[in-house]
């Protein structure tokens, strides 16, 4: 977790414990259950905890503690209502932990908290875009996932559900936000998910995710560069599979050995061209198929080392790899282009 989320969560904690003061803790709970607010779980009112980027905010609602209410009988009249339990604090901190460094994978919107039966979250200003909702849930059971357009209204905008477990589980879920303005999630934890289990969610705009490589891939062209290396090819250049990409590789004329490697799931195909280079450096993408390669790639990596080309003067290869369902996002290859 970073600092800044650490210090957010811990004052967040504070600023909302001070807010559900008695009078009458049993009233303070029948408000948040009634208000369905932030957190509904035994009025832990930690569940308030919002965590912003920068160009974030997050509209949990507190109970409107503005009309005086006599205590309860059984309340308490004086103190403090009690830290939560050490376990649900550390699975809070841990959902959060996941949502992963903002300066890294930018968000728009965060929020962590305790899971309850009936939570509700109206997120405000949120601009027209395609979205991604991530849920992390700490602990055990499970809860439901249910996002809605508006501040009113039953038109769904996406639903999942989301396992927990001490490592936290995630749900990813696609959403379009169709106009500026609010939308609602709506986490329903099951009987052991509520009151115990800690959840934190993120929206990051689907275009900060695009082209960004995930770990499954980035170790995976690792391992095909190395698989290069160990086959005598020296410096290869290793690449990910999280959209098809065509490398470019001005040379001079001559003749070449072109090895290519890849590793992971799924299947590549691998283009080699010749292509013409331009008045102002740029390669031309209608370049001739000089081979074709297919591999089927696998957990150690497999490779095709030396494919003897020649270029001409003027000229650069491209390297274009096309990946199959299968190796999209997952798979990651390698290539390297010397002097024969």
């Amino acid at each position: 977790m970073t600092d800044r989320t650490e210090k957010l969560l811990e004052q967040a904690r504070v600023d909302a414990l001070r807010d559900v003061m008695p009078p009458g803790v049993d009233q303070v709970r029948r408000t948040v259950r009634r208000r369905r607010g932030i957190a509904a779980a035994a009025g832990v009112a930690v569940g308030v905890a919002a965590i912003t980027s920068g160009i974030a905010l997050t509209s949990g609602y507190l109970p409107d503690m503005t009309t005086p209410v006599g205590p309860s009988p059984a309340a308490p009249t004086s103190g403090t209502l009690p830290r939560p339990e050490a376990t649900r604090d550390a699975r809070i901190a841990a959902a959060a932990a996941a949502l992963g460094d903002p300066n890294v994978t930018p968000w728009v919107m965060a929020t962590a908290g305790v899971v309850g039966p009936d939570y509700e979250n109206h997120v405000n200003d949120l601009p027209a875009d395609h979205y991604q909702l991530f849920v992390y849930c700490a602990g055990e059971g499970t809860i439901d996932v249910v996002v809605k357009a508006g501040n009113y209204g039953d038109e769904k905008l996406a639903a999942g559900s989301v396992t927990c477990s001490e490592e936290p589980g995630v749900a990813r879920l696609a959403v379009k936000q169709p106009v500026d303005g609010y939308l609602r999630v709506f986490l329903t934890g099951d009987a052991r998910a509520s009151t115990q289990s800690g959840f934190a969610f993120k929206f990051v705009r689907s275009a900060e995710l695009a082209d960004r490589p995930g770990p499954e891939t980035t170790a995976n062209a690792s391992t095909a560069a190395a698989l290069l290396t160990e086959a005598g090819v020296p410096a290869p250049t290793k690449v990910t599979t999280e959209r098809d990409r065509t490398m470019d590789e001005p040379r001079e004329e001559g003749d070449y050995l072109v090895s290519v490697a890849c590793a992971g799931p799924g299947k590549l195909t691998f283009i080699i061209r010749s292509a013409k280079t331009l008045r102002d450096g740029t390669v031309a993408t209608n370049g001739r198929t000089e081979e074709t390669v297919h591999h089927e790639c696998k957990p150690a990596g497999t490779f095709t080392k030396d494919v003897a080309l020649s270029l001409s003067a003027g000229s650069a290869f491209t390297i274009t790899a096309e990946a199959d369902d299968a190796a999209r996002g997952k798979a990651g290859w390698a290539y390297a282009i010397r002097p024969a």
